[in-house]
């Protein structure tokens, strides 16, 4: 093994700079203007579907792109232990589908909804654990929570409805990314 580290993650080249840039501006943005006309409840993840946008550049621009969409949004929106668990794990789902290739939006979207359903239910349960459940009731309470209202929630199936949505963004947005960026 030479000096190398376990995973190679290139982070280099105006492309993905550029594009780490114009995902998180656009998640931020448009987190925004989704608070302004519906307030905070969740009906797309534009954080999460931006992030697997942007990973169709590389590793890097998907793990960059999920921790600053994330981190820089709660900076309007309040930061809280949700920010470091969001950012981690939207950043590592978005290096992992850096090593996603295909184009078919129908595989792009089950895709998509499997992570943003692993996704939602880790992000859930970690936060229950840190408010101080049990490992177990955090991992039922999450589940149960994305189809009824638990724990404050008043929305019934707002999980399934806000992966299809997020879904839907990722599998028709990023095959378009990705042949634009070939042609240029």
């Amino acid at each position: 093994m030479g000096g190398g580290t376990w995973i190679e993650v290139p982070c280099r080249g105006s492309r993905t700079v550029a594009t780490v840039g114009m995902m998180t501006a656009l998640s931020v943005a448009m987190r925004v203007v989704k608070h302004l006309i519906i307030g905070a409840i969740q009906v797309i993840n534009f954080p999460f579907m931006f992030t697997l946008i942007a990973s169709s550049i590389s590793p890097c621009a998907g793990l960059l792109t999920g921790i600053m969409s994330y981190a820089v949004s709660d900076v309007l929106f309040g930061i809280g232990p949700w920010t470091a668990v969001n950012s981690a794990l939207c950043g590592i789902i978005g290096l992992i589908w850096g090593y996603i290739r295909t184009e078919r939006r129908e595989l792009l979207f089950l895709l998509s909804f499997l992570s943003e359903f692993i996704f939602d239910i880790a992000n859930s349960s970690i936060l229950y654990m840190l408010f101080g459940l049990s490992p177990i009731q955090a991992l039922i309470v999450g589940l149960i929570g994305l189809f009824l209202p638990v724990m404050g929630g008043s929305i019934f199936l707002i999980g399934p409805m806000t992966e299809v949505t997020t879904s839907l963004g990722v599998a028709l947005i990023r095959p378009k990314l990705r042949s634009i960026l070939r042609e240029g």
